[in-house]
């Protein structure tokens, strides 16, 4: 009972807390431009390789920084590819970008990587980079097989869109055409040869020393406009929390066993009859919708509502904590999942430490629920058998609550709190004697 008590108190707790800092976080205030900006550097790599919607809202989040500190964006490549429709709008992005955007490829830049660098003002490689093989192909999500497109229809329209973005920045548009036709393959001094990178760099520092003072051509909503890059040093951007667990649930792998976990954990709760469960597996089907494509907004939103009405139900209803282990669990994934606003504040990472410190609480309480899960599990596992049978003892414990025919009442008896039921009104600090136990249930009744 006192640790149930204590439960409740962190549930209410934690709900203060999340209701606090989603107050804070609501309101931002917007940084000026710097005199002397530093390059924004972000990274298309890693987890957020992939060139999917997480890594279209990472690039539309940094050009939003850039542009609002005048400042240059460094975007460095190291990428298989991705999917060809957020890359269309990645590139869309930068063609009409109001600060220049200079791509420098680390290692490889494949596939979609390889149509995306294309507007780039400036594009640069290391010496043995790899930059093309470009031709789409279909992948099945179960098998994670791929097969090569061939449809004219399709091939076509990458062409045209990949052509377009070369020829407007003066780039080989035969070499870009022959990256999805011929699935062509370039290293960064054959890239540099044949005018599809414009520089060598062997490192980010070489490659602000070569591009300072370059003049660029910037085209916004069909107006021209001349400007000098200059870099007086870096910031590095990194994807958001909430970004970087998108690109994991977007991650056909971890997609597959979402769906697996949250539909045979679905079909045993309710083959088993163990319909507690069902919230804790609800959770994990939600967070496979978003591999599905299904806005993160509305999956943060109903995570938020459902961890809010199970943390509730929890906090009213006794139980052994599996109902309050899943709210926490929908509030913590509902909460890293809601995208907050750019970093173009005067702190960019407030925000980022706020969402950090509840979700340290929010894995603190399900640890410590999980806790007091394992901790009634073990209990149950010992109790001992109270049952009443002629000549055996008698066992006597005190009643703790008011007792009445019809209304059962807690009794504390050997060493555990249990409830009972009497034909007979006991009250509380009286002595009872356990006639037997019907389930979890004791009958008892007063000790004369």
């Amino acid at each position: 009972m006192v640790l149930y008590g204590l439960f409740r108190i962190n549930l209410f707790f934690a709900i203060i807390v999340v209701t606090i800092l989603l107050t804070l976080s609501a309101g931002p205030s917007v940084n000026g431009g710097d005199s002397n900006p530093k390059a924004i550097i972000m990274r298309i790599e890693g987890v957020m390789g992939a060139i999917d919607s997480p890594t279209e809202e990472y690039v539309r989040q940094a050009l939003t920084v850039a542009e609002s500190r005048k400042a240059p964006l460094l975007v460095v490549i190291n990428s298989y590819g991705g999917y060809i429709d957020p890359t269309i709008n990645i590139a869309n992005m930068i063609l009409e970008a109001r600060t220049p955007v200079i791509g420098f490829i680390m290692d490889r830049a494949f596939s979609a990587a390889s149509i995306l660098i294309q507007p780039m003002h400036i594009v640069a490689s290391v010496p043995y980079g790899v930059i093309g093989a470009a031709q789409p192909i279909s992948v099945n999500p179960v098998t994670g097989q791929y097969q090569l497109i061939n449809e004219s229809k399709i091939i076509n329209s990458v062409v045209a869109m990949a052509v377009r973005y070369a020829e407007i920045r003066g780039r080989n548009t035969t070499a870009v055409e022959m990256f999805i036709r011929k699935n062509l393959v370039l290293s960064g001094y054959e890239a540099v040869a044949n005018n599809v990178v414009d520089l060598i760099a062997n490192n980010i520092n070489e490659l602000i020393s070569v591009v300072n003072g370059r003049s660029i051509t910037l085209t916004h909503g069909g107006v021209k406009v001349n400007t000098t890059i200059q870099i007086y040093g870096v910031e590095e951007f990194a994807p958001p929390y909430y970004l970087q667990a998108y690109a994991y649930l977007r991650d056909s792998t971890v997609n597959s066993i979402l769906w697996f976990i949250g539909f045979f954990g679905t079909f045993l709760a309710l083959l088993s009859g163990r319909l507690d469960i069902l919230p804790f597996t609800f959770v994990f089907l939600l967070l496979a919708l978003i591999g599905g494509g299904m806005n993160i907004n509305v999956i943060s939103v109903i995570l938020l509502a459902l961890g809010a009405i199970l943390v509730t139900i929890e906090m009213i209803t006794p139980g052994y904590g599996i109902i309050g282990v899943s709210g926490i669990v929908a509030l913590t994934f509902g909460f890293l999942l809601m995208p907050i606003n750019p970093a173009t504040f005067i702190h960019p990472g407030v925000f980022e430490t706020l969402r950090n410190f509840v979700l340290i609480i929010g894995g603190g309480l399900s640890a410590f629920l999980l806790f007091i899960m394992y901790k009634a599990v073990e209990a149950e596992r010992r109790r001992k058998a109270v049952v009443y049978a002629p000549g055996s003892r008698q066992i006597i414990g005190r009643a703790t609550e008011r007792i009445e025919p019809g209304k059962r009442g807690l009794v504390f008896v050997e060493g555990e709190y249990w409830y009972a039921e009497s034909e007979e009104v006991i009250e509380p600090g009286e002595e009872v004697i356990v006639l037997g136990r019907k389930d979890f249930t004791l009958i008892v009744k007063k000790k004369k």
